[in-house]
């Protein structure tokens, strides 16, 4: 007997007694108006056939061109030879990614993959249901990835409550080892002493570890022109400044002295009328590799004998520091 899905289309009698059209796969909503008959005589009743609640299925090898399924018999709703319909591959696969992703998500260190294919199996689950075939698998990967998604949620806040709580129970000891060792790093060595504030008297060469270097002259008697701005105080001094760059790269001055004199502040004189060039205004301009570079400060102070003198060649080097008390 061959598959009766592979009827022909027709009209056959789908088991109520009317003729149904077949369209080779499924019955469809188009029936065939009854037959008109002349009457016959009266027949001993046939014994009444079981009834199927189910629409039948044509009788393979019967003639589709009899009209009205002439030759045709019918059977129950499952087709001959006992086959079932199958579920549609989509609803398998659905299944499979779901079966896969519930697994990944009862694992802590699989968390996110779980995640990824929970979601893809429900959406394939929810459209194999519009397929045709048998539904079970597609239903049956619908709860499994609803399932498994609300376990992975579950595992996932398990693990962040585990985590969080070893933290807190940990955080004291992590305290005391750190307060211990800022101790142990505030407290200095017994033959560990702060090292001295260099000083260098006028003359002298202070030389970064860089190479680069600045000398201080001594100081000189001044006398500002009527223009200059600053000379307010018993002595005025003028210093000579040089900057020598044993470097490697280009250096950029920015200059920024100060002058003490006997507990007081000096007061820097500005005299751009002076004779060589104008007094107190640093140089700007880059020094090359090897290349050097001079100029003047001119300053009021209340004692030329008690001088300090700081200065640095820009903010990235530290204060040098020249004086004359020795």
């Amino acid at each position: 007997m061959s598959d009766p899905t592979n009827t022909p289309a027709g009209w056959y009698d789908d088991g109520s007694g009317r003729q149904r059209y077949w369209d080779g796969q499924q019955w469809t909503e188009q029936f065939a108006p009854p037959a008109t008959a002349a009457p016959a005589a009266p027949a001993a009743p046939a014994a009444p056939a079981a009834e199927d609640p189910t629409p039948g299925y044509p009788v393979p090898g019967a003639d589709p061109a009899q009209p009205y399924g002439a030759g045709t018999a019918t059977v129950g709703a499952t087709p001959p030879g006992g086959a079932k319909p199958k579920p549609h591959v989509l609803a398998i696969i659905a299944l499979a990614i779901a079966v896969i992703g519930f697994i990944f998500a009862c694992i802590p260190g699989a968390l996110i993959a779980g995640w990824v294919l929970l979601p893809i199996a429900f959406i394939l689950a929810i459209v194999a249901l519009f397929l045709r075939g048998a539904k079970w698998a597609a239903i049956t990967a619908l709860i499994v990835s609803v399932v498994g998604t609300v376990i992975g949620f579950v595992v996932f806040f398990a693990v962040i409550s585990t985590t969080v709580n070893e933290a807190i129970e940990d955080l004291p000891s992590a305290v005391a080892e750190a307060s211990e060792e800022a101790d142990a790093s505030d407290e200095p060595a017994d033959d560990e002493q702060p090292p001295p504030v260099d000083t260098l008297a006028f003359g002298d060469t202070m030389i970064w570890e860089d190479g680069l270097e600045l000398t201080v002259a001594a100081p000189e008697p001044y006398t500002p022109t009527e223009s200059a701005a600053g000379a307010d105080q018993a002595s005025n001094l003028v210093f000579t400044l040089t900057i020598v760059n044993n470097t490697t790269e280009n250096f950029e001055p920015a200059v920024f002295s100060r002058l003490s004199s006997a507990g007081q502040e000096g007061s820097q004189i500005f005299d751009i009328a002076a004779d060589g060039g104008q007094i107190g205004l640093p140089p700007t301009t880059v020094v090359l590799p090897g290349e050097s570079v001079s100029w003047q400060e001119a300053w009021s102070v209340a004692d030329a004998n008690s001088l300090t003198f700081q200065t640095a060649p820009n903010f990235d080097y530290e204060d040098a520091i020249f004086t004359n008390l020795q």
